[in-house]
């Protein structure tokens, strides 16, 4: 993006949430570090703005973000009776429907402001900024602060929710997407304050005990496919009822198979009770956004995800088999 182009968004977005009266903020559906850590960022700094806020998530958040400070300002599944808010900001919402049923509250905005790093995003909103070179939108949101008229810089707690976007999006800076700029950011916001020791602590080196069993039991059911270039998992709804576990839970299990020497592309497929949900990883020359776009998802090169209702597990499997063994065969 030109820097121009940069600095002329990033004022209409100050503008915006300097002259906006009530705000309703946003990430995606399942929230991870990076959509939450910047819905609690966005609600710290407008409270500093002396601005009202109204923060919500859905349908949960995972036990390993509940350390995120100003987390008791997230309304969690739970909308206002009344959603007229003049400003809305959706954060790493590729289009206006991953933040979950909002169209109430979306339409009765005067602005919407999107801000997002997806590579395929939807100019929904009445001011756009999506940079797909980002590693994070924790990225763009510390450059927003760097642009300020003001000159403000995230507090403490803003530098560690942020830096909890940063790190979980690229994966604790091992990722394709750890660009030279996102260790300069990184390296700001720890400057500033950021808890890197317990973020560490809490989301890589703590796992509940049904988490773990849940690994164990989905690396059981882990399969080699065409020439052990595709690993595929499969949890079933019964698999979850027996461990007393939820979809939730998964969070990082598609990532292990990518160890083994040879698999190109991991899926993680689940069977929620109204959806099939995939997760895809990909190690070093497939591009998984883009099986994901086939299935009306999207995400990442390295990192995707879709959702399919009305079709069973097992058609949604050989579907996707189908895909990526085509995708594969071309890799020597």
């Amino acid at each position: 993006m030109k820097q121009k182009t940069r600095e002329t968004i990033f004022a209409s977005i100050w503008q915006a949430l300097k002259n906006g009266k009530s705000f309703f903020i946003a990430g995606h559906q399942n929230p991870d570090g990076d959509s939450l850590g910047c819905t609690l960022t966005m609600v710290s700094l407008l409270s500093r703005l002396g601005k009202k806020s109204y923060a919500y998530a859905t349908p949960a958040i995972g036990n390993d973000l509940q350390f995120l400070p100003g987390l008791q300002n997230i309304h969690v599944n739970k909308l206002p009776a009344n959603p007229k808010f003049d400003t809305v900001i959706l954060l790493e919402c590729s289009d206006r429907t991953r933040g979950g049923d909002l169209e109430n509250v979306l339409k009765n905005a005067k602005t919407i402001i999107n801000i997002d790093h997806h590579l395929i995003s939807d100019e929904y909103g009445h001011i756009n900024y999506i940079d797909s070179s980002a590693s994070s939108t924790a990225e763009i949101i510390f450059q927003l602060f760097e642009d300020s008229e003001d000159a403000l810089l995230p507090t403490p707690d803003e530098a560690t929710c942020l830096y909890t976007g940063l790190e979980t999006d690229t994966g604790r800076f091992l990722h394709s997407n750890t660009s030279a700029e996102a260790l300069r950011v990184a390296s700001a916001l720890v400057a500033l304050g950021a808890d890197i020791a317990q973020i560490n602590q809490v989301i890589y080196f703590t796992k509940p005990y049904i988490d773990l069993k849940l690994l164990g039991r989905a690396l059981e059911k882990m399969e080699l496919r065409f020439d052990n270039k595709y690993s595929q998992i499969v949890l079933t709804k019964r698999d979850f009822e027996a461990l007393g576990a939820t979809p939730a839970q998964t969070q990082g299990i598609v990532s292990q198979p990518t160890m083994i020497p040879g698999v190109e592309v991991s899926a993680l497929i689940k069977e929620e009770d109204d959806k099939v949900s995939v997760n895809l990883r990909a190690r070093n020359a497939v591009d998984v956004s883009q099986i994901a776009q086939k299935f009306g998802g999207g995400g990442h090169a390295r990192a995707s995800g879709f959702k399919v209702t009305g079709k069973a597990l097992e058609d949604v499997t050989g579907e996707l088999a189908e895909v990526v063994k085509n995708v594969v065969k071309k890799i020597r």
